[in-house]
């Protein structure tokens, strides 16, 4: 029986990567595209289509099949031209692949945001068109991701939350296959190739749970496309193709941000393109296709503004004097930059203002998290020195990095960016890897690639992810499909009753046996809240106020 649910599990991750593909094809149609890119774009696409349909509709069972559906009738509408192109070559290797990384979708680890944030805010989408204030709810909403209004189209019937993860697990998937198809495909490997093969040996290594995931793995999936696609610029000459690569690495660019706001330094790369090639770019960011990418800006932050009253944090600037803003969001930067920068480490030294004045952070900083650091870029520089070890030298060859300046100087832009505002490693991944890629380079490019070897190097490495979770997996109670669940009771705000909704919040006394989890609402109906709130309903929406305490 459990067979039978993992082949349909195949079938259904087969068909969910067509269903996205085929909405992706709405943007690269006059575009040279490939599967690849088509589902790239799909995820913006599905994205898009999701948080405007929010603004006048709870999504519900019909809509997200109604969107799943039009996705496969645009995919099999152009199937003859290039839909199958890599399937013809009968490569059966990205069938292993998604074989050997599916167990990690099975009786999957929850991370330690879902049962906080990410599960309530999905449930909110379903049960409510966009509510004014939403933020006033609980903190993590003041700062909104587009990755979570597209996780609320993979609920099951009946408020089913085993596949919330699923695009997340299916961006990795096909992240992961793209990546091998570029080093695998082509003639001759190219700069931004390899930039592709020290990523894939480190995500393959370092990401075996989708409890690693969270909003910062599609963020920072979404840098590293935007950044190889500028190392990719500079190896064409044809001005269709830096076109095409360019509006690439603006949407992807732009992608990320909308998905997690600290990788905003990521658009200094799009501006850079474009400054430099003026002449030829001048008009062209006004042409139709970038309608898109703009509108899908527009959309984001009208969200965020009927979220909070604020259209960017953290300035008071694009902040309105609207019933639902509220001043606290104002210090929110401050209280996340504090937790960033280790300050429990140092809360008996040192007052909140003092510890992040003239770097007196640091060493606890560092003291915290240097561990971590060099377990990740062991795990970055290492497996790609290994594949060199096994590769033949060539006789003659020549290192060459156009932009490498440029690089760098976007690298230490990134890192003071990132240092003075969210310096947590999985916030700068994209960063440490592009650094390392830098230095990895000379030895990779002195050497003759092998795709045989570069291939027994991935399946080696997949087979140790496969491993990792199928022991894990045995060490489970039950084995499902799906996310381990915590079952947490709530009360009723009796206090907070009024004639529009009703406001629950945790039984922390009787959740104890959940330990700090019990504290978080899981999927407690909405709204699920500790906060004092004020909630009004003008012409069919919601509107939340914070009472003051």
């Amino acid at each position: 029986m459990f067979l039978f649910q993992i082949f349909l599990f195949l079938i259904t991750v087969i068909l969910l990567s067509f269903s996205i593909n085929g909405h992706g094809k709405l943007v690269t149609k006059n575009f040279k595209n490939d599967f690849f890119s088509d589902f790239f774009f799909g995820l913006i696409v599905v994205s898009f289509i999701v948080t405007i349909l929010h603004f006048f509709l709870s999504i519900n069972l019909l809509i997200s099949s109604f969107i799943f559906l039009f996705g496969l009738i645009l995919f099999f509408k152009d199937i003859k031209i290039n839909n199958f192109k890599f399937l013809e070559k009968k490569k059966i290797i990205y069938l292993v692949v998604i074989l050997l990384l599916m167990p990690m979708f099975i009786s999957q680890k929850y991370h330690e945001d879902f049962g906080y944030y990410h599960l309530p805010y999905a449930l909110a989408l379903l049960e409510e068109k966009i509510v004014f204030g939403f933020a006033n709810i609980d903190k993590p909403y003041v700062f909104n991701s587009i990755w979570l209004n597209l996780n609320s189209i993979f609920f099951l019937q009946e408020k089913n939350f085993d596949f919330l993860t699923m695009p997340s697990f299916l961006l990795f998937v096909i992240f992961i296959i793209f990546s091998i198809n570029q080093l695998i495909d082509k003639k001759r490997i190219e700069n931004s190739d390899y930039y592709l093969l020290v990523i894939l040996f480190y995500f393959i290594l370092k990401f075996t749970r989708i409890s690693e995931f969270g909003l910062d793995l599609p963020a920072i999936i979404f840098s590293i496309l935007s950044i190889y696609y500028f190392i990719k610029f500079f190896e064409f000459n044809e001005i269709y193709e830096k076109k095409k690569i360019f509006y690439f690495n603006l949407a992807f660019s732009v992608f990320s941000i909308l998905i997690k706001l600290s990788t905003v330094p990521i658009i200094i790369l799009t501006f850079y393109l474009y400054l430099k090639n003026f002449k030829e770019f001048k008009f062209y960011i006004f042409s139709y296709k970038f309608l898109f990418i703009y509108l899908l800006f527009i959309i984001f932050f009208s969200q965020q503004f009927i979220y909070t009253g604020c259209i960017f944090f953290p300035t008071s600037l694009t902040c309105f004097d609207v019933s639902w803003f509220n001043t606290d969001y104002i210090n929110l930067s401050k209280q996340i930059e504090l937790i960033n920068k280790s300050y429990s480490k140092a809360s008996d030294i040192y007052l909140p203002k003092e510890y992040l004045e003239n770097f007196n952070w640091f060493p606890f900083w560092i003291k915290r998290n240097y561990v971590e650091f060099l377990e990740h870029l062991t795990t970055i520089i290492l497996p790609t020195l290994f594949f060199i070890f096994f590769l033949n030298k060539k006789e003659t060859y020549k290192y060459e990095l156009k932009e490498k300046k440029t690089i760098y100087f976007f690298l230490i832009i990134n890192l003071f960016f990132w240092l003075n505002f969210s310096p947590v490693y999985r916030f700068g991944v994209h960063l440490f890897i592009t650094f390392s890629f830098i230095i990895l380079l000379g030895l990779l490019i002195s050497r003759e690639f092998s795709k045989e070897k570069f291939i027994i190097f991935v399946l080696i490495f997949l087979i140790f992810s496969f491993s990792k979770n199928i022991l894990r997996i045995q060490k489970q109670d039950e084995v499902f499909l799906g996310i381990q669940k915590i079952e947490n009771l709530f009360l009723l705000n009796n206090n907070l009753n009024n004639e529009y909704i009703k406001i629950y919040y945790p039984d922390i006394e009787n959740n104890r046996i959940n330990g700090w989890q019990g504290r978080l609402c899981w999927n407690t109906p909405f709204i699920c809240s500790f906060n004092g709130l004020d909630v009004k309903k003008k012409n069919g929406y919601l509107i939340i106020n914070k009472i003051k305490n």
